[in-house]
């Protein structure tokens, strides 16, 4: 299997209002192969709180089709966030690209 390349943009952070004070956040992923040639595009939510993240995979499942570029998918948004996550604060975001 080739590798894969990601390149996430967050676009709108929320509140989700349950009891855990949780964010949800909306990230546009892009996934190229190494050539840099785009394999797909599309918008994923991921929930965070104190307690973990949370990639939603309903999301992640009617867009891709390949088992294993699901899980990568689901790593890689959570290592995308994790660090984000004490500053990312409710709104919608600009885009970078």
């Amino acid at each position: 299997m080739e590798e894969l390349l990601f390149r996430f943009q967050v676009k709108d952070v929320s509140e989700a209002g349950d009891e855990y004070h949780s964010r949800d956040v909306l990230v546009l992923a892009k996934i190229m192969n190494q050539n840099k040639d785009l394999l797909q595009e599309g918008l994923f939510r991921v929930r965070y709180n104190s307690i973990g993240i949370y990639p939603f995979p309903a999301d992640i499942a009617q867009q891709i089709s390949s088992r294993n570029v699901q899980r990568l998918l689901l790593m890689e948004l959570k290592r995308y966030i994790k660090p984000q996550r004490k500053f990312l604060k409710p709104g919608t975001y600009k885009p970078i690209w």
